[in-house]
C-alpha cells in the first residue's frame, strides 16, 4: 500500500478513517458538510461537533477526528497578506499554499509604473485521491475568499495551480 505519511501506522489509520468519512459524504451527496468544515478551518472558526472538528492552538488551526490523538490537517493563515498554508498530518511542506505576485509595467507617457497584483493558489496532487480532492477543494475555497475580498476593487488575477 502507498505510504501517505512518513511510515506511520497511526497516520495510515487516520487517512483510512478520513477516506471513509469523505467517501460516505461524497456518496450521500452531502459534501457540503466537508466544505463547511473546511470553510470553518479557512475562516479560523472553531467547530466542536460532528465527525470532523476544528480547534485553535497557538497561531495554528487544526482539523481532527474526535477520539484520535493526532490531527489530520493543520492550517496557518494571514488574511491581511493572503498567506495561507495547509499541511497534512506531520508533513513538513504545505499541500496548499498561496503565492502573491506584483507585476510592474512601465508607462513611458507618465514615467510611472502600473502595478497589477496576482495570486497563485497552489495545491499538490497526492498519492491518495481523497487528499488530492480535499487539497483542490481547499484551494478553491481560498480562491473564492480572495475574490470576495477584492470585490469592487481592482480585481487581481487568481489562478489555481496543481503541483
Amino acid at each position: 500500500m502507498t505510504s501517505y505519511c512518513i511510515g506511520d501506522k497511526l497516520c495510515y489509520t487516520l487517512v483510512n478513517i478520513l477516506r471513509g468519512i469523505v467517501s460516505s459524504m461524497l456518496n450521500l451527496n452531502s459534501s457540503f458538510m466537508l466544505e463547511s468544515t473546511l470553510t470553518k478551518l479557512l475562516n479560523k472558526t472553531e467547530k466542536t461537533w460532528g465527525y470532523l472538528q476544528v480547534y485553535h492552538r497557538g497561531e495554528l488551526y487544526y482539523l481532527t477526528i474526535p477520539g484520535y490523538g493526532d490531527d489530520i490537517l493543520k492550517f496557518k493563515g494571514n488574511d491581511s497578506t493572503y498567506s495561507y498554508q495547509l499541511y497534512w498530518y506531520k508533513r513538513p511542506n504545505p499541500s496548499v499554499f498561496v503565492e502573491a505576485k506584483t507585476e510592474k509595467t512601465y508607462r513611458k507617457e507618465t514615467k510611472t509604473y502600473d502595478k497589477a497584483k496576482s495570486f497563485q493558489v497552489c495545491f499538490k496532487r497526492e498519492a491518495n485521491s481523497i487528499e488530492s480532492s480535499i487539497n483542490r477543494l481547499f484551494a478553491e475555497l481560498i480562491k473564492n475568499k480572495i475574490s470576495e475580498e477584492y470585490k469592487g476593487k481592482d480585481s487581481p488575477i487568481i489562478t489555481l495551480i496543481q503541483d
